[in-house]
């Protein structure tokens, strides 16, 4: 049983200012770590505030009786816990966000009453906690700031608290003779240097650990597709509703002027987030990071569908909605009858979470095709063409997640699907306005001779990748007419517009029903994060074809892009390692494409890079050679002269016994020290260790190898007999 002396010195109040002052700064980065998250961001000063307060205030009433403070802490806390069950009640789907913040409250509750150091640990291991749960709300690299911030604190605490359980340890028993000579007897003055030690090791440990942590993860199998065990969506409610299904793009809030005008164009937008898509626009997307998707399959994130092509560009000629309500997550999504067709084929489930960082039009970005939403509103609503729809636009701060089926092309499957598709299909999706008869007479060029539907799409797709090119500088259309027959006779250079026009009106004049669809490609893979990080210049058109008995698949019809059959694998690969080599390399491409004499510094700093590894494991395998004949011959010698190293190895000693409560006095010679051990415990190793000393220093003796290999033995069997 644990005796009541004891006890009552855990509770004994700690007086010590660094470890109270770095085990605070480990909450408070723990709490800004947290608060960092959209939902806590209300907190973000608060918190640390009234923590930092608690601590002074506990160091201020230390070894006082604060059984009022006791008091009104617990009414706190019940008030706490009422707040914790009030927001569980008003929304279960995001239990997550008021245990958290209860946690937060707790924390800060405690740290008025931290007066000994048991206390000060359980704050420690509250924001250890705390830490864990920022980790799991993060979604960029901005939280490995705070973990480094935090292992540097926290390892500060720990090193203090250990060195203070140790002096307390050293302290002689009340009324023992030691502690009745007075305190100057018990100011060791090797405790600085002994502290800085201590301090110095445990910070190479932080880094050893640190390092073996990152080797760990990069070579940690991961799951296949990163399996998603929980489908998020934000807390908030979107009550009003604006546009009562209406497209409302931020980007271009005043669409649809006069007969024939041109938008401006936003760089900060896509214009194809519309009820129209202008062929005429020019410009370029910036590079804003809009939203992050954790999925468990790579694909596009399609917005919208365009059935009607003008001459100039697009339009969604079907206004009609299906509006589905639904008070209880997730909502189930029917589709009309341009999609029906397309569910038999697609055994595949895809989820997907989206993060809004930027203000995004009013549409539900998915893979096609959606099967249940998990939204922040209770109401959607649905098109002909399968494209979803909020009642307001998407926040920054938002999170939705969906369920899609979806068919990733295979050339078999679809070659045998060859059939004719059904007549509302053909009548809507073969309608073309009159196009000039070369357009038409291309794409007979082109699909001549070949047996399938397939194929003739393909040919297509192969025409535009070889005899095109992919610009965003193009100018503006320098002669009145029809924007596909200027791109295939004229420019025969565009934007992924021009390209998914051009295909999707040759696949119509050949009898092949198409349509243009806009939305996102799957964005850049973080390979820390595990998620895709999706920017402005993400936005992208693509066509879809329709197979009978298969329904609508996607084709890539721009140079340069992932085509559609390589999509549709793992969102993220099974090493670390391989996410991150692909990064680079891509990194490294574009930085090579972008100038020749970039190229030639890379293939240079490869060579090198190639030369120095080799250089490198040679040397290692060299010095790992020569350090196994020194052991295998017993010729190891050491790096200084032999003195130094026994006077090292008896600071080790004493540094061993002084945490075992066996502390050396400023007066007491090595004979002296060895007598009061001698009469303390059985550690005949301190006996060798002292006798070397002795005849070293006083003897005239020359230390050699054989001295300090006996020293050292002695060494290691007192470290084994102290530890047991």
């Amino acid at each position: 049983m644990v005796s009541w002396r004891r006890l009552q010195a855990s509770g004994t109040p700690e007086r010590s200012v660094p470890l109270r002052l770095w085990t605070l700064a480990a909450v408070v980065v723990s709490v800004f770590a947290v608060t960092a998250h959209d939902d806590f961001l209300e907190y973000r000063l608060t918190i640390p505030i009234l923590v930092a307060a608690g601590f002074a205030f506990s160091y201020w009433r230390m070894g006082k009786r604060n059984w009022w403070v006791k008091v009104i802490l617990a009414l706190l806390c019940l008030q706490v816990g009422w707040q914790f069950l009030r927001g569980v009640m008003a929304d279960p789907f995001h239990t997550s966000i008021p245990l958290t913040i209860l946690l937060l409250w707790l924390q800060t509750l405690h740290s008025f009453d931290v007066p000994a150091r048991r206390d000060l640990l359980f704050s420690l291991l509250t924001s250890v906690i705390l830490m864990a749960v920022a980790a799991a709300f993060a979604l960029d690299m901005t939280f490995l700031l705070y973990l480094a911030a935090y292992a540097l604190v926290g390892v500060q605490a720990l090193v203090h608290n250990t060195w203070q359980a140790t002096q307390e340890a050293a302290q002689p028993a009340p009324g023992s003779p030691s502690r009745a000579a007075g305190p100057e007897q018990t100011a060791d003055p090797a405790a600085p240097a002994l502290r800085r030690g201590v301090l110095w090791t445990a910070n190479h440990l932080l880094v050893t650990v640190l390092l073996v942590a990152a080797v760990v993860f990069v070579f940690t199998p991961r799951f296949e597709g990163l399996r998603l065990t929980a489908l998020p969506f934000s807390a908030q409610r979107m009550l009003l509703d604006l546009f009562a299904g209406r497209i409302m793009n931020p980007a271009y809030p005043q669409e649809g002027g006069a007969e024939g005008e041109l938008l401006r164009w936003n760089p900060r937008g896509y214009f194809g987030f519309g009820t129209t898509l202008d062929l005429r626009l020019r410009g370029r997307l910036d590079h804003t990071l809009v939203m992050r998707v954790r999925a468990t399959h790579e694909l596009n994130w399609r917005g919208l569908v365009f059935d009607t092509y003008t001459g100039t560009g697009w339009k969604i000629s079907d206004p009609q909605l299906a509006q589905i309500d639904g008070t209880t997550m997730p909502l189930s999504i029917v589709h009309r009858r341009d999609e029906v067709l397309s569910f038999g084929a697609r055994p595949t489930r895809v989820v997907q979470s989206f993060y809004i960082d930027v203000e995004q039009p009013n549409v539900v970005f998915a893979a096609p095709i959606a099967e249940r939403l998990y939204l922040p509103s209770g109401r959607v609503y649905v098109d002909r063409y399968g494209s979803m729809r909020l009642p307001d636009t998407l926040k920054p701060g938002i999170v939705y997640s969906v369920i899609s089926r979806v068919f990733v092309p295979d050339a078999e499957t679809l070659r045998r699907h060859n059939g004719e598709p059904p007549p509302f299909i053909v009548e809507r999706y073969l309608a073309l306005p009159k196009i000039p008869s070369r357009v038409r007479a291309l794409a007979e060029e082109v699909t001549a001779g070949q047996p399938t539907v397939y194929d003739r799409v393909r040919a297509v797709n192969r025409h535009l990748w070889t005899s095109y090119r992919y610009d965003l500088n193009i100018p503006p259309q320098r002669r009145r007419g029809d924007a596909v027959d200027y791109f295939l006779f004229d420019e025969r250079r565009g934007y992924c517009e021009q390209f998914a026009s051009a295909m999707t009106v040759m696949l119509r004049a050949v009898g092949i029903p198409a349509r243009l669809v806009t939305g996102y490609l799957p964005g850049t893979l973080n390979p820390i994060t595990g998620m895709l990080e999706v920017r402005n210049s993400d936005a992208h058109a693509w066509v879809e074809v329709f197979f009978a008995g298969i329904g609508w698949v996607e084709f890539e019809p721009t140079p340069g892009f992932p085509d559609t059959e390589s999509l549709g694998g793992p969102a993220v690969r099974r090493w670390v390692w391989q996410d991150l080599a692909a990064l680079v390399q891509a990194r490294v491409a574009a930085w090579a494409e972008a100038s020749p004499r970039a190229a030639q510094v890379i293939a240079a700093a490869g060579r090198t890079a190639r030369t120095g590894l080799w250089v490198i494991l040679v040397l290692a395998a060299g010095a790992l050679a020569a350090g196994g004949v020194r052991r295998v011959a017993g010729l190891r010698t050491d790096p200084g002269p032999a003195r130094p190293a026994l006077d090292e190895a008896y600071r080790q000693m004493c540094a061993m016994l002084l945490r075992r409560g066996l502390r050396r006095r400023p007066a007491d010679t090595v004979s002296e020290f060895r007598r009061r051990v001698d009469a303390a415990a059985d550690l005949p190793e301190v006996g060798v260790i002292s006798e070397a000393v002795e005849a070293a220093a006083y003897g005239g003796r020359t230390v050699d190898a054989d001295d300090l290999q006996s020293v050292r033995q002695a060494l290691h069997g007192l470290r084994h007999r102290l530890r047991r």
